[in-house]
């Protein structure tokens, strides 16, 4: 088993915190009539709420190299799938 440095209550009570802030932002602009951009808005907050939660709760900042390549290919793949789902949405 993998042995991981213990982050202080403060550091995930920041996160839970920026989460929270985060999810009302999302929350708030789901009220705003901003047309396409409303979409993109709320995509970059989710990209950013995902982050935090894999940096700091999957602890990958603390981790080897190996598993933040694995995570970070996940990412991006993920970030093609959703691009390619864009497009084609934006075809039709």
């Amino acid at each position: 088993m993998i042995s991981h440095p213990i982050s202080p209550v403060k550091t995930y009570f920041l996160v839970w915190l920026t989460l929270v802030g985060l999810l009302l932002l999302t929350l708030g602009s789901a009220y705003l009539r901003l047309g396409w951009l409303n979409g993109a808005i709320n995509l970059g907050i989710a990209v950013a709420k995902a982050l935090l939660v894999m940096v700091f709760f999957m602890h990958l900042r603390s981790s080897q190299t190996v598993l933040r390549i694995v995570a970070g290919a996940g990412f991006l793949w993920l970030a093609i799938m959703i691009g390619l789902a864009w497009t084609d949405f934006g075809a039709r």
